[in-house]
């Protein structure tokens, strides 16, 4: 049978019916409780799912400033350890051209090649010194073990795995764990486009345009380094942090610094969570490393660090954020999906009852045709639909702040955070304001103990509180409040720095009054 619209606009719709569609040999109905309750739960789904994004985003936002407030920290550090190191008598010494590894090399044999052979025979197994080595290597050695202690004890207290010193011709003299790099020639065809040997001409070049050497820096992103081993990373993955050695306003060469990828994947790692992961970009902008804690998270986006040229992405998983939205939200899809199709179904099977009967027309005006009786189909109930209770949810329990004992204040990471950032603010405005350094900051304030190391003076307790990994299990907070009111009291100028100061100070005291230490 078929329907001829017009017939079909003007039939009636019985009661209770608010949606028709009409086909050739079907018609499908709806009733309205059902349709009620569908837009009910596809409004719910709606909301649910914008919830989850607003939940996502929002724990994406958090992980994104504390990445990149602690890998400004980071970038800090390993900027002022190595201005630290490359100001010392001791450093500016040992690359001399009249005194140290350049000087020394330079008398183990005339070609610079065969020099280069020798030294890497004698140290082929890294830093130790095999036995019959050649007799021309004698001037060398006699420096290396004048020099070699003290740089394992340097790099040892800072951020930084290993160090290179360079000379004014670009020969890689000395290296501390005697990697391929050691003994190169970087403007040589073969090394001059390595890292090492990029940054080496990006320090001679900004010579050339700079007015005050020592404000020459150079800092790399994550880069594959030559003689990488498995603890730098996959693939030897790390940065380096470069600066000329100037000694009596003479340029002696270049120290680059290299800072293993693996320092950054740990100090990523503390702020990682389920669901939220990091990856430093590398040069090309793609992810240097995936630690294992970032696998299976999609991408949300990528960050740099302040003042410096590090990249990271924050990871993330929506499913994993959302918690118990994510459930509901799964919930509401299939109930969805269920009270969709079931309401299918039930029209489907009402579809013959939507139409009535239509008006029979008389054959012939003079024989009244006897009017057709149809018998109306029976009633079909309607099922009422379903009442929904109102879920009262439970109030989620009150849990105890991760990381952070009832009774043991120096346990938690917060406050050990907070005084790693008092000192290291506190340092930048003294450095800053009064052109000094640490040495004289500990050796004015009387706070903090300063060693002499072989040839050169050492804060080395002081080091210890400028990073989260190198703070002492109970610190001497009491020392780190009073170096940031030294600073505060001897640093009249007002500024950012100032406040930055007084923000973290105050941070900390807040730390300290709620343990009822002060």
């Amino acid at each position: 049978m078929s329907v001829d619209l017009d017939v079909f606009l003007s039939m009636p719709i019985k009661q209770g019916v608010i949606g028709v569609v009409g086909f050739e040999r079907w018609a499908i109905r709806a009733p309205a409780g059902l349709v009620t309750l569908g837009v009910l739960l596809f409004l719910s789904l709606l909301t649910a799912l914008y919830a989850v994004m607003d939940r996502t985003d929002t724990a994406v936002a958090t992980a994104r400033d504390m990445a990149a407030h602690d890998l400004g920290i980071l970038y800090e550090s390993a900027r002022d350890q190595s201005a630290a190191y490359s100001s010392t008598s001791f450093i500016g010494y040992s690359v001399g051209r009249y005194y140290g590894f350049a000087s020394a090399f330079a008398q183990i044999s005339p070609n610079p090649e065969r020099a280069a052979a020798l030294l890497r025979t004698a140290f082929a197994q890294g830093d130790a010194q095999q036995q019959g080595a050649s007799s021309a290597l004698a001037p060398y050695m006699a420096v290396h073990d004048r020099f070699h202690a003290s740089f394992v004890d340097m790099i040892g207290s800072s951020v930084f795995n290993d160090l290179y010193l360079i000379d004014r011709l670009g020969r890689v003299v000395y290296s501390l764990r005697k990697d391929s790099a050691f003994g190169q020639d970087l403007n040589d065809a073969r090394t001059r486009d390595t890292p090492l040997g990029e940054v080496f001409r990006e320090i001679m070049a900004r010579l050339q345009k700079a007015d005050d050497p020592t404000q020459v820096l150079v800092v790399t992103p994550p880069k594959e380094l030559d003689g990488a081993t498995a603890g730098d990373g996959p693939e030897g993955v790390g940065m380096l942090v470069a600066r000329p050695v100037v000694r009596h306003g003479s340029v002696e060469g270049v120290v680059a610094f290299r800072l293993p990828l693996a320092t950054v994947d740990r100090r990523l790692g503390t702020l990682a969570r389920p669901g939220i992961g990091f990856a430093l970009m590398d040069a090309d902008g793609r992810p240097a490393d995936q630690p294992v804690a970032s696998r299976g998270l999609s991408p949300r986006g990528i960050y740099g660090v302040s003042g410096s040229p590090w990249q990271f992405q924050v990871l993330a998983s929506g499913w994993a954020l959302s918690g118990w939205l994510g459930w509901w939200t799964w919930g509401l899809a299939l109930a969805s999906a269920a009270g969709g199709g079931w309401t299918w179904r039930q029209a489907r099977r009402q579809a013959p009852s939507m139409i009535a009967a239509p008006p029979v027309v008389p054959a012939a005006p003079p024989v009244p045709a006897a009017p057709a009786v149809f018998l109306a189909p029976a009633p079909v109930p309607v099922m009422a639909p379903p009442v929904l209770e109102p879920v009262v949810e439970a109030p989620p329990p009150v849990v105890p702040l991760e990381g952070e004992p009832a009774n043991d204040l120096d346990a938690n990471e917060e406050f050990r955070r907070c005084i790693v950032d008092v000192m290291t603010l506190a340092l930048d405005f003294w450095h800053h304001s009064k052109r000094k350094g640490k040495i004289e900051l500990a050796e004015e304030s009387g706070l903090w103990r300063v060693y002499m190391d072989r040839s050169s003076l050492q804060t080395r307790t002081l080091d210890k509180y400028l990073l989260v990994e190198t703070l002492p299990r109970n610190p001497r907070w009491r020392d780190v409040v009073r170096t940031a009111e030294f600073v505060l009291r001897h640093c009249p100028e007002n500024g950012a720095e100032r406040e930055g100061v007084r923000e973290a100070l105050g941070r900390l005291k807040q730390h300290l009054r709620h343990a009822e230490r002060i």
